[in-house]
């Protein structure tokens, strides 16, 4: 497999994952599955075009690169999805050594609030920066940051009877199934 195709930015989203996942639920000494459409993994690994075939070979070269903070990471397709399942030394390592987003700790603790709202978390994206892109779609707003050094997620959230919840994304996964972003 060629040695240049970007393995760091899928172990990052990974990565991500598990820490907000952590902030979300609590660390868990259990392997984690993650879950990724082919196009998601093709997309964060930076294949080109002509190498898309070869996304079961760079699987291989990710997980050996990987194997040094994530350990033996098994991945397997079922259903057009591939399945990441990251064992416990990965999930603690992410939990040692990565360390969350002031952000999204931010954003996180608004969103659980009973009494928030959008404006809420509209709030919270201005804390980081005045550059933040807001688009209304059918039953949601989108919020994403001009400057991806802040935040490179695009966040999905819905407002109902229930409070909020949030769906969080890649840019590149937002457009796939979207279409541009706003």
């Amino acid at each position: 497999m060629n040695p240049s195709i970007d393995w760091h930015a899928l172990e990052k989203n990974i990565c991500d994952t598990l820490k907000e996942w952590e902030l979300k639920i609590g660390y868990s000494k259990e392997p984690v599955e993650l879950y990724y459409p082919a196009e998601s993994l093709i997309s964060l690994l930076a294949l080109p075009k002509e190498q898309e075939d070869k996304l079961e070979e760079a699987l291989i070269f990710f997980s050996q690169k990987a194997r040094e903070h994530l350990g033996e990471v098994r991945i397997t397709r079922n259903r057009g999805r591939y399945c990441i399942r990251i064992p416990e030394i990965g999930c603690r390592y992410v939990r040692d050594h990565i360390t969350a987003s002031p952000f999204l700790i931010k954003f996180l603790e608004v969103i659980h609030q009973p009494c928030s709202s959008l404006a809420s978390v509209e709030q919270v994206f201005l804390q980081f920066s005045n550059q933040v892109m807001k688009h209304k779609e059918a039953e949601a707003y989108v919020f994403f940051f001009q400057d991806a050094g802040i935040d490179e997620y695009v966040y999905y959230v819905e407002e109902d009877e229930f409070g909020l919840q949030y769906h969080r994304f890649t840019r590149a996964d937002y457009q796939n199934l979207y279409g541009k972003l706003p």
